[in-house]
């Protein structure tokens, strides 16, 4: 009997040995992606800068020649995360694969691809439309009266101050579809208790923007419009 429980034992850690092995490799093959997007991103970080800024029509100030090397690192870091990171994610599902029921495979080969899409979508969503909206009617606030110079490190803190957040609040229909499916919540608690998750919403919105009330009137408007086209998803499961 005690052979049979160390011989258990020593399958079990071998088989533990052998999943960190593999993770380790993963890892290693996930970080070396980002690098190397990273290396080439910064080769290419004057025309990333480009066509981030190029909806603010004034030319940008920079307080230091150091300010320019953190601006390129941060957007070259930027781009490798956003594209690094489908490889990512598919090193997570390889890894976690096997150790999966069927059923449950198949439920996350649905929701990962849609999270992605979500994801795309609410960073396209912030940098295209919210964005320069939000700038637009934030400077106009002082139209006439101050005159404004931005440097570029606060034009592109704002930019990811606001895209960012946008882009995982678009996640809400993904997170409320999975947590139907598996039964944690349903339609009829998220109507019940709808006017508390308006609240909630708001502080998240709070939280994830800049300190201003039409930053966090922005953000709320799309996490509220989230919540109620999550419903009908939600009644479907």
């Amino acid at each position: 009997m005690e052979t049979v429980t160390k011989t258990g034992s020593f399958i079990s850690m071998f088989a533990l040995s052998e999943h960190l092995v593999e993770f380790r490799k993963r890892l290693l093959a996930v970080v070396i992606c980002f690098f190397l997007v990273f290396c080439v991103s910064l080769l290419f970080a004057d025309q990333i800068y480009q066509y981030v800024t190029q909806s603010f029509q004034q030319k940008l100030i920079v307080l230091g020649p150091n300010d320019i090397l953190w601006i390129y690192i941060r957007l070259a870091s930027l781009m490798a995360f956003t594209i690094t990171l489908p490889y990512t994610v598919y090193h997570i599902w390889s890894f976690i694969k096997p150790g999966l029921k069927k059923e449950e495979a198949r439920a996350v080969f649905v929701y990962i691809p849609a999270s992605f899409l979500c994801f795309l979508v609410g960073l396209a969503f912030g940098f295209y439309f919210i964005t320069p909206a939000l700038l637009q009617v934030l400077l106009g606030l002082g139209e006439g009266l101050f005159e404004t110079q931005l440097t570029a490190q606060n034009y592109l803190s704002f930019v990811f101050q606001t895209t960012l957040p946008l882009a995982l609040i678009f996640e809400l229909p993904v997170i409320i579809a999975f947590l139907t499916s598996i039964g944690l919540i349903g339609p009829e608690l998220l109507i019940a208790y709808r006017r508390h998750a308006y609240f909630i919403l708001l502080v998240l919105a709070v939280i994830l923007t800049p300190a201003d009330f039409v930053s966090d009137l922005a953000m709320t408007a799309p996490l509220i419009l989230l919540y109620e086209l999550s419903l009908p998803s939600a009644n479907t499961l």
